[in-house]
């Protein structure tokens, strides 16, 4: 009986133990979480203020461009001060017309610079999967790749993972 008393004692004490063990695992990481979440919110803040700041920006300078496209306005004004009213009635109606199709020519040049912009990134893009599979088949290792490209020798793994999964699957 005493033997059996030391027993349930002594499994009483290792599953404290355990369970105790378990409690501090569990604090551990419910600490790592909250951690995360902060970094995520502070994130999250500076990703507004940059969008903010970004926004602010672009509203002071569409201000501006109005502003610009307002002045010549006023010039057209002091135009149709002058004797001849229907004249340069006229004369003002041209240049705002040709103001309008300055600032569309303007726009879309924007636009196409935009796109070409784009355009660029994704070519580089593909140049870079290209020179990860060039240099693969050529026997180099993921880490000579990654050292060739100045990438990351886990990206051009996973890359390679990627690419092999889906050539057998195809």
């Amino acid at each position: 009986m005493k033997n059996m008393s030391t027993l349930l004692w002594l499994l009483s004490f290792t599953l404290h133990g355990v369970l105790l063990y378990a409690v501090i695992i569990l604090y551990m990481r419910l600490a790592a979480v909250k951690e995360t979440e902060k970094q995520q919110k502070k994130l999250l803040e500076e990703t507004e203020n940059t969008l903010a700041a970004f926004l602010l920006e672009l509203k002071e300078e569409n201000e501006k461009l109005i502003e610009n496209t307002g002045s010549p306005s006023s010039q057209a004004e002091e135009e149709t001060q002058k004797p001849d009213l229907r004249h340069s009635e006229k004369d003002s109606e041209r240049g705002a017309v040709q103001e309008e199709e300055n600032l569309l020519e303007h726009i879309e040049g924007l636009i196409t610079e935009v796109e070409r912009q784009e355009e660029s990134i994704n070519s580089n893009a593909q140049s870079f999967e290209d020179q990860v599979i060039a240099l693969y088949e050529q026997g180099y290792s993921a880490n000579q790749i990654a050292q060739k490209l100045k990438s990351g020798k886990t990206e051009i793994e996973l890359f390679l993972k990627f690419r092999s999964k889906g050539v057998k699957d195809s």
